[in-house]
């Protein structure tokens, strides 16, 4: 291999390299401005971001003289041979293969770059998920040669590996705004919520967890207790839902800690901690959900009332039972009356027989 050709693959193969570690949009970009002219060497070189509809400028960064960037947004972006060619057939050229030399002296984008001195231009289409995003552009003066086969497979490559960490850069970025808005949410919701893994290793915690003085306590407090024991119960015995009724140590309240777990796939678990008042005590973990008619329905299935004698307690229908019931299994994340019976008993609430007879 020629040592030219030897070190262009040197520097693509540091460029290629380079985008990996970008995480950002503007990381891409300084990538591209800091090794372009390592790539391809030019007089001068930038990045369009363009609208994929109209063809108008979203964005641009360049290493060119500024008077040379105004003319060409004036008149040489109208009658620029070579970016008409790039948009329209997605691949790289170069001023000295689009036209003829005279349609290129005459043309627009050539007076432009004329100002800046230069006389070579070269694009190449930078393509973001199947949309055309930007192009990459190089010139060069009348003194240096006009851009070879080489610089074209350079510009190609580059602008292969460009589109890819733009468009890892714009998933990471839009990643973020979304867990930034999610969060933002998450800390306007009044009760404790808690992100973790399935070791019980703390990922998120919304501001009334920050807040919570049962939560990051120290040893043998009852919440953290409550979340490790679901998380060995997720981990070890494929269950995903846990329910606790535990007294906070330094309050003396009783709250209901109540831990999902996510999708298989995320190794990950969401608990809810729910602050009950005094008078409010031996509430369900989820009563303020339901309607007051549905809180009576449940009250009811506690006792151990069959359907039928629900309808005539309620004065309803037992269609209307039936109906309530479901909801009140949806809403409260259990599949049948038995699990419903546990959640409530797990909260606290005793009632029948057993309660009065102190079992």
């Amino acid at each position: 291999m020629k040592p030219r050709a030897h070190a262009a693959q040197d520097a693509r193969h540091r460029f290629a390299s380079s985008l990996q570690a970008a995480l950002t949009l503007e990381e891409v970009e300084n990538v591209f401005l800091e090794a372009a002219n390592d790539v391809i060497p030019a007089g001068g070189f930038g990045l369009y971001r363009l609208d994929a509809d109209s063809g108008s400028v979203v964005g641009m960064r360049a290493e060119v003289e500024t008077d040379f960037l105004d003319d060409y947004e004036d008149y040489g972006r109208a009658d620029d041979p070579v970016l008409d060619f790039v948009v329209e057939q997605r691949r790289p050229i170069d001023s000295s293969r689009v036209v003829a030399p005279q349609r290129w002296a005459e043309c627009g984008a050539r007076w432009a770059l004329g100002v800046g001195g230069y006389a070579h231009s070269l694009e190449a289409p930078v393509t973001v998920a199947g949309t055309f995003f930007g192009t990459i552009n190089f010139a060069r003066s009348a003194a240096q040669p006009a851009f070879s086969d080489s610089d074209l497979v350079s510009a190609r490559l580059a602008s292969e590996q460009l589109g890819l960490a733009a468009e890892r850069a714009l998933r990471f970025e839009h990643t973020g705004r979304r867990a930034s808005m999610l969060e933002r949410a998450l800390d306007r919701v009044p009760e404790a919520i808690v992100v973790t893994d399935l070791d019980a290793q703390v990922l998120f915690r919304n501001r009334s967890a920050r807040k919570e003085p049962s939560l990051g306590g120290p040893a043998g407090n009852p919440v953290d207790e409550s979340i490790a024991a679901a998380m060995t119960e997720f981990r070890l015995h494929g269950k995903r839902v846990h329910t606790r009724s535990v007294r906070d140590n330094a309050t003396n309240q009783q709250l209901i800690v109540k831990s999902y777990r996510l999708s298989d796939n995320d190794d990950a678990a969401v608990t809810l901690i729910f602050t009950c008042a005094d008078a409010q005590a031996e509430r369900l973990p989820v009563w303020d959900v339901l309607s007051k008619r549905e809180q009576d329905i449940a009250e009811l299935v506690s006792q151990g009332l069959t359907t039928k004698q629900i309808a005539e307690h309620a004065f309803v229908s037992e269609n209307t039972v039936k109906q309530h019931l479901k909801r009140v299994f949806a809403k409260t994340d259990v599949r049948n009356r038995a699990e419903l019976v546990q959640l409530i008993w797990s909260s606290g609430r005793r009632t029948g027989p057993e309660a009065e007879s102190g079992s």
